[in-house]
Order: structure tokens, then sequence, then C-alpha cells
């Protein structure tokens, strides 16, 4: 949580941080408010009924799910926030490259998706219908090839590539 807040920090919109759990713990409250973040006991459901649940918490103007497991590159939060509103993008995927990916990595994440982090506009978000309630691996890809189907500027990236474009998008 506190990657994230550090993350979020250096970005200029307002941002809701909502974190979903297996149960409410102390410790994690005490984790949510020092970092002003909002918890969400997970409930019952696919991970596309989860993720949508939480997406209408906020009201914000750009949606960013992070897988859990991963830490973001720094500085990611912020590139994609300019890639999307100064670029133009829609949608901006952090994706592991399947070779880049530890053989210890595939025990947790999905065979069929490599996205681990995705950052995109509400409009393009509600336009698609959000994530397919009805699965619970694979949800991101799932979402940005609906997403490209329809035509929005996805931009996948590679954690090493994100890094190595920064500059461009500050020019």
């Amino acid at each position: 949580m506190e990657a994230v807040t550090h993350a979020v920090n250096t970005i200029n919109s307002p941002v809701d941080i909502i974190v979903l759990v297996d149960k409410v713990r102390t410790r994690n409250a005490v984790l949510a408010e020092r970092h002003n973040a909002q918890l969400i006991e997970r409930c019952p459901g696919t991970r596309g009924q989860r993720y949508n649940a939480c997406a209408n918490l906020t009201q914000a103007s750009a949606l960013v799910f992070i897988d859990p497991l991963v830490e973001l590159p720094a500085g990611w939060l912020a590139w994609s926030e300019r890639a999307m509103f100064e670029r133009s993008w829609d949608a901006v995927a952090l994706t592991m490259i399947s070779t880049m990916k530890p053989s210890w990595l595939t025990r947790f994440l999905s065979a069929d998706s490599d996205t681990l982090a995705l950052s995109v506009k509400r409009q393009w978000f509600e336009r698609v219908g959000g994530f397919d309630v009805e699965r619970e691996q694979g949800i991101e890809s799932d979402l940005l090839l609906r997403l490209d189907a329809c035509n929005a500027r996805v931009m996948n990236q590679a954690p090493e590539v994100s890094q190595a474009t920064g500059s461009e998008l500050r020019q």
C-alpha cells in the first residue's frame, strides 16, 4: 500500500485508493487509514464482478487496476496518466512479456493474463461494459481486446519499455 501511495503522490489527479482484502483485519485497517485508502472485503463472485464493484465505488475519470503480487515500476502511474491525458491514449497496460515471466510467477498469474497493471479512462471502461462478470481469469486481457475492438487507443508496454520511453512522453 505504501508503494501505491508513493505512486499516487507523483500524479496530478485526485485519487481514490480501493483495496480488496479477504478479511478486514486491524492491521489492514490501520494501513488503509494511514494511506487514505478504502478497504473492501472480498465478496463472493468472479474477479470480474469484484473489480466492477470497485470501479462503481469511485467517480474518477480514470480507473487503475494493479495486480497485488507485483510492484509497479517507479513512475509508472504518472507515466500512464501522461499517456492518457497528454497523449490521448484511452488505456495503458503494463504487461509482462511471457519470456520475462519467472517460473515461480506463473504459479500465481494465470496463463492467459500477463497484465500487471491497467489504467483505463472511465468513459471507455463503461462503453465496453467493464470487466466480464463471468470471468475469473484473464479479465484484463479480455477488457483490452474489447477496447481494441471498439477502436479505443490502447497502449501495451512491458516494464522495461515503460521506463525507457518515459522521456518520450515528457516531450
